[in-house]
């Protein structure tokens, strides 16, 4: 099935499996999904369910979907250290759709990968900071 987000959901599209070296010793997430139409699938309830339901392991999933949620984790933890620009402002947007329409779904989401609440304040002041 189909997502986004999601945070978290890239917290997400970019967020695939591999690295690609950008400058100096900064290693990144994959930019192959870098220019996904993050709002074309927030728009679409059919799209934006399939998505959640593949990350919150509710439904099948798609290659690029299950790449994003074998990094989510991660990317939680370490306040997406390793995302592009891009994934950044794609994580930021996700994540603010969900706690505005779908707080239920954030909180599901926020259990299942910071299970503990270690990272969740850090990753919020993630989500709340500009980049430049």
């Amino acid at each position: 099935m189909k997502f986004a987000f999601v945070l978290l959901f890239g917290l997400m599209f970019g967020l695939v499996t591999g690295t690609e070296e950008y400058s100096g010793d900064k290693e990144y997430y994959s930019s192959t999904y870098d220019n996904v139409d993050v709002d074309a699938i927030l728009s679409s309830e059919r799209l934006l369910k399939q998505y959640l339901e593949c990350i919150l392991d509710n439904g099948p999933c798609t290659a690029d979907a299950r790449n994003l949620k074998y990094v989510l984790p991660e990317a939680v933890a370490t306040r997406c250290e390793k995302c592009t620009l891009a994934q950044k402002q794609m994580a930021r947007k996700i994540s603010f759709h969900l706690k505005e329409y779908k707080p239920d779904t954030w909180l599901v989401f926020v259990k299942k990968f910071d299970p503990n609440g270690i990272h969740i304040t850090a990753f919020e002041d993630f989500l709340k900071q500009q980049e430049e």
